[in-house]
């Protein structure tokens, strides 16, 4: 379930996860590795080893994706830069099956790495690492409480900024219709928290295992686990949200005019042009991947 949350943008998301190509040259994307270890050791106070470990696993998966993921995005571009907006569901649905992919890849790439080094944290760390989840959970609700718009105007404007980060200026016609479509979205953002709240309790419960022998296994299968939190009531949520979000970007292509079909193809070029350079640099081949 925790997949198909996500997957929901990830039309979107792509483009955004490329912009750290095309934002001064490909420095901004050559430094996602360090970007993700500072993300991770911030969790804990690692000692030395452990902070090279987590720097030599974010690098090897950023060189990983770099090889593995980007020319098949690359692929991916070139399919909707020749997008048909009279009939864009082809494309539409190729980009969420390939970003739900990606997304499926990126999580099995970490499993082994996640498990080995859990098992050398201390009490102290894993008391760390709570606190640390425990802390942005609070912080979430504290923003969440003061936050004035709506669940409805939040979600819209995720929407917005997506096409925007593709080089779609959505006009007030496009607008209303996505805010139209919206009142069928079902709200789960509370659910959700609850959700990854007790997933999380239950992830520092099963880190304190292990010295178990069969914790490997046990944090494998846990970890597989997002996919299928919640109850039947709420997963159908979920399905139907993500119905309707692949619904309102089918649609809203199908009205762009001819100078937002032509700045969405500027982007994809763009997109392309920053992928061939990042391989390029990297002795990696351009020709993309299907």
């Amino acid at each position: 379930m925790f997949k198909k949350k996500f997957r929901i943008y990830l039309f979107l998301l792509i483009p955004f996860l490329l912009n750290s190509c095309s934002i001064a040259g490909s420095w901004v994307y050559e430094r996602i590795d360090s970007y993700l270890a500072d993300y991770f050791i911030e969790f804990a106070d690692f000692n030395q080893i452990q902070k090279q470990e987590i720097n030599k696993t974010s690098k090897e998966f950023h060189d990983w994706f770099s090889e593995s993921e980007l020319p098949k995005i690359k692929g991916l571009l070139l399919e909707l830069k020749n997008i048909d907006p009279n009939n864009p569901k082809r494309e539409i649905s190729l980009a969420y099956e390939m970003g739900e992919l990606i997304f499926a890849r990126a999580n099995g790439y970490f499993e082994e790495p996640i498990i080995q080094f859990t098992k050398g944290m201390t009490d102290k760390q894993i008391d760390q690492m709570k606190q640390h989840f425990e802390t942005i959970r609070k912080e979430r609700e504290e923003e969440r409480k003061k936050e004035k718009k709506n669940y409805k105007q939040r979600i819209s404007e995720n929407f917005v900024s997506g096409f925007n980060r593709v080089g779609i200026k959505l006009d007030d016609s496009q607008l209303m219709l996505i805010d139209g479509k919206l009142n069928n979205y079902a709200e789960v953002r509370e659910e959700w928290s609850n959700l990854q709240k007790i997933w999380i309790d239950e992830f520092i419960d099963l880190l304190r295992q292990k010295d178990a022998d069969e914790y490997s296994t046990m944090m494998l299968n846990y970890l597989r686990s997002l996919e299928n939190l919640g109850s039947s009531e709420f997963r159908d949520k979920i399905e139907s949200n993500e119905k309707l979000s692949l619904e309102i970007i089918n649609a809203t292509f199908m009205t762009l005019n001819e100078k937002q079909l032509k700045s969405f193809k500027r982007n994809m070029d763009i997109y392309i042009k920053s992928i061939n350079r990042i391989l390029s640099n990297r002795g990696i081949n351009t020709d993309p991947i299907g």
